[in-house]
């Protein structure tokens, strides 16, 4: 099924947090299975960072990135629940990002458009459910920065979701996670090619860009994970300063594969959005924000993550416990490291599970 699109925001502009305004956004978003009568099996799927509005294919050949996650009978079961997924503002997959064309110029907006935070992400996302007729979610479940998503969704609007779930993403993103977007920025940022962003009309920051997304690919994995994939194995046509050892060689493709779907302003975009995130905005402090909760929260931590590490999952369980927040924590070790929620269905089924219910495990 092809990805639809909803025109928003064009009588009333999006006013943004930091300041400025979008009108219209384009919004690319997926559906998959049936909602009953009573409108009462919704669920929001919000996506990670270079994710996009189909985490599932049901046609041979397609894989999406949730692909051995949904279906029916599966975790995300499409018989007994009905999924939204929408691209995120900023965007490179349909809906309204950098990349897009400036209705007040008619070129792509680059350098030109206003940066973003997550507060302003579900803003949009929350207008697609109102043009979707959609005024209750069962549940609302994301990964990663899909997780700061789902957070500041029960905070903004505490009565329109039962549950959240909210796997392998913290309240707060790290100093050490800011200086690994900072470097992958700067290596954007100081490709020749970049032109302050506006590089549409010519040859776009490729370089930088790839570098960046191997810098990325590394704190999605494990050392044990790369050791027992690649350990020190070399190429047998390999180069002496380029991929001599096989992981080098990985690290390379993965960096080439990511530029035949994103684009480099949107990486910036929303490794600051990242970075930016604090629920307590516009509250008086992070203890107001989070008291908002009334969904029951699951929060799952995997101790080999290297992105947003265990300690920082268990300083945001005591937020959101001394927030009196309804919660779940699970945790435990996954040679997959960060990326556990996206490919280790055998440890993550039952919390996704009774998760998208509130139940425990």
């Amino acid at each position: 099924m092809a990805v639809q699109n909803a025109v928003l925001f064009q009588d009333n502009p999006l006013q943004l947090t930091l300041g400025g305004q979008l009108s219209p956004i384009n919004v690319a978003y997926q559906t998959y299975g049936t909602l009953n009568a009573d409108k009462s099996n919704a669920v929001l799927i919000c996506h990670a960072l270079t994710g996009d509005a189909e985490p599932y294919f049901d046609e041979p050949n397609k894989d999406g990135w949730w692909q051995n996650f949904m279906g029916d009978g599966l975790a995300f079961d499409t018989s007994k629940y009905f999924f939204i997924c929408s691209n995120v503002l900023g965007g490179c997959k349909g809906t309204t990002g950098p990349s897009s064309i400036n209705p007040t110029t008619g070129k792509p907006y680059g350098s030109q458009f206003p940066n973003i935070i997550v507060q302003d992400i579900i803003k949009v996302q929350k207008a697609l459910l109102d043009y979707l007729g959609i005024t209750h979610l069962k549940a609302i479940v994301g990964g990663s920065f899909g997780g700061m998503q789902a957070t500041q969704w029960a905070i903004d609007y505490p009565d329109f979701m039962d549950n959240i779930v909210n796997l392998c993403s913290s309240i707060f993103f790290s100093a050490e996670a800011i200086g690994f977007n900072h470097v992958m920025r700067q290596a954007v940022i100081n490709d020749p090619n970049f032109n302050n962003g506006d590089y549409y009309e010519g040859t776009p920051p490729n370089q930088g860009l790839s570098i960046a997304r191997m810098l990325g690919m590394l704190t999605y994995r494990t050392d044990v994970q790369l050791a027992k994939a690649f350990g020190r194995a070399t190429k047998s046509e390999g180069q002496f300063w380029g991929d001599h050892f096989q992981v080098e060689s990985y690290l390379s493709y993965q960096g080439k594969k990511f530029l035949e779907r994103f684009d480099a302003n949107t990486y910036l975009y929303l490794l600051r959005a990242l970075d930016l995130y604090d629920p307590s905005v516009g509250y008086t402090d992070v203890k107001e924000a989070l008291s908002r909760i009334k969904a029951c929260y699951t929060l799952v931590s995997v101790t080999t993550d290297q992105l947003f590490k265990s300690i920082d999952l268990h300083k945001s369980k005591q937020l959101l416990e001394q927030a009196g927040v309804d919660l779940r924590f699970y945790e435990f070790p996954s040679d997959y490291g960060h990326d556990a929620f996206l490919v280790d269905y055998t440890a993550f089924e039952n919390k996704i599970r009774s998760g998208l219910e509130g139940e425990f495990e």
